[in-house]
């Protein structure tokens, strides 16, 4: 790995923490449960990020996934009405075909990783500094970086309005 210092002790625990809290996203019952269960998968993913010396796509995990993606998921779940749906909706005839694909493919998709030459192809990586890439962020794309979180902004309050007109009535 770069730098030289890879610990593939905490790695797998990462990948544990990942694979768990994965697991909690498709097997929950409550939306409201698969939703903290997501949020903890993405920060398991940014840590596993960290772990690999790459302290950018850290940040990037945590800043887009953590936070924007997992407001707009909670969100969601704030103006649904039923945090919870019956059993049949998540094991169904639907499940005995679909196991065995996700197996399959997971199969076939770790045969050509091992087999094929696709991990050594990007051998020579452009990894631009941080200092690079936020004085890019923040100098020359400092406008569509504020639009972005007045959007966020806008259906936070949106959402909030929603959920409290419902409230009254």
């Amino acid at each position: 790995m770069p730098g030289g210092d890879f610990h593939p002790v905490y790695f797998s625990i990462v990948a544990a923490w990942i694979l768990v809290a994965g697991i909690g996203v498709v097997a929950s019952r409550s939306v409201v449960r698969a939703a903290v269960s997501m949020v903890l998968c993405f920060l398991g993913v940014a840590f596993a990020f960290a772990l690999l010396n790459s302290a950018l796509l850290a940040i990037v995990q945590i800043l887009i996934y953590v936070g924007a993606i997992s407001v707009v998921i909670i969100f969601g779940i704030m103006l649904t009405e039923t945090p919870a749906g019956p059993r049949q909706q998540f094991f169904n005839r639907q499940s005995v075909i679909a196991a065995p694909l996700v197996v399959a493919t997971a199969v076939l998709v770790a045969v050509i990783l091992v087999s094929g030459d696709l991990l050594t192809a990007g051998e020579t990586a452009v990894n631009p500094g941080l200092r690079q890439l936020s004085s890019l962020l923040f100098n020359r794309y400092v406008l569509p970086f504020e639009l972005v979180s007045l959007v966020l902004l806008a259906a936070m309050i949106g959402a909030i309005v929603l959920a409290r007109r419902e409230d009254r009535q």
